[in-house]
């Protein structure tokens, strides 16, 4: 693809001489070649495209994670306070862990929790449903209606991302500069998941890490000339 098409909701990603960048915003510091002689023969066996964008699905995995969570405390008769307090401490714990996280096998549900169709609907389910305390209490559920005001909160804060946001924000300006981005460190370990799945490994996974480290360091340099 040479450019991203505008009016489209769908993903998308552009590659370019000094990495790939997406759709969702994340820019990848390795290109296509590059992931090739990282683990060799993966592409053979899947696209890059199918390769980034279960990347871009993982950088963002925190957000429907922990919206999820939400709405299965409250409806478990979890106080609406404490349910959100424990959603912030999963969703922090998750948003500076993704990279030790990723897991092939769980890619598919990553994918779906991070599809705006599914997650908006899902949302309005659960929050809809709590205004119905006749309908629900009948099931043996009882939820305070104040969750639905800490819900509408949290859906902000996780899907619309004003909180991811906000910590890549500090992370670039004060924790990142001298580190490998987060999404280059999700990306490296989905690639090292898939190459000890297919079998596409041909060194030590420290070496390769060293390896990944050294390609995304040298075109955040280039960046900057």
């Amino acid at each position: 693809m040479e450019n991203f098409e505008r009016g489209r909701n769908e993903w998308q990603m552009l590659e370019l001489p000094r990495g790939i960048t997406t759709s969702e915003g994340n820019w990848y510091h390795i290109t296509r070649e590059e992931i090739e002689k990282y683990v060799p023969g993966l592409l053979k066996k899947y696209s890059v495209e199918k390769i980034i964008e279960e990347a871009d699905a993982w950088v963002k995995s925190s957000d429907g994670l922990a919206l999820m969570l939400y709405f299965i405390l409250v409806y478990a008769s979890v106080n609406p306070l404490v349910a959100t307090g424990i959603t912030l401490v999963f969703y922090f714990l998750w948003f500076f862990n993704t990279s030790v996280l990723v897991n092939v096998t769980a890619t598919p549900i990553i994918k779906v929790l991070n599809k705006d169709g599914f997650i908006y609907t899902i949302s309005a389910i659960f929050l809809i449903g709590m205004t119905f305390d006749d309908v629900i209490a009948g099931l043996g559920v009882s939820v305070d209606l104040s969750a639905v005001w800490y819900g509408l909160g949290l859906f902000f804060l996780y899907k619309v991302g004003l909180l991811r946001m906000l910590l890549n924000f500090l992370r670039s300006k004060f924790y990142e500069k001298k580190r490998v981005p987060k999404q280059d460190r999700v990306l490296n370990m989905l690639l090292i998941r898939y190459g000890m799945k297919e079998g596409c490994l041909t060194g030590k996974i420290q070496e390769m890490e060293k390896e990944f480290i050294r390609v995304v360091n040298y075109h955040k340099t280039k960046e900057k000339k």
